[in-house]
């Protein structure tokens, strides 16, 4: 079995856990769907890097992955400012 193949595999199993436990677990369906349209947003950059990482160059691959980085950085310092405080 090829790695891109296995990767594929094991985002499948995963972000279908994440699903089943979501949609098992919680009540409310406001909480459903913020929670599935994470896991769905979630396993789109997964597999979009996966195949990134096979299909082009090394370097385009570590410059998504730097800026994924630097909006989560962002994201954590400034959640309060662009999504309000409780």
């Amino acid at each position: 079995m090829k790695t891109q193949a296995l990767l594929y595999y094991i985002g499948a199993f995963i972000f279908g856990g994440l699903g089943l436990m979501t949609f098992l677990q919680l009540e409310k369906a406001s909480y459903k769907v913020e929670a599935g349209t994470f896991i769905i947003a979630a396993s789109l950059i997964y597999y979009g890097m996966v195949t990134l990482y096979y299909k082009s160059s090394k370097n385009t691959f570590l410059l998504v992955n730097l800026i994924l980085a630097v909006l989560a950085l962002g994201g954590i310092f400034f959640n309060g400012a662009l999504f309000g405080s409780h």
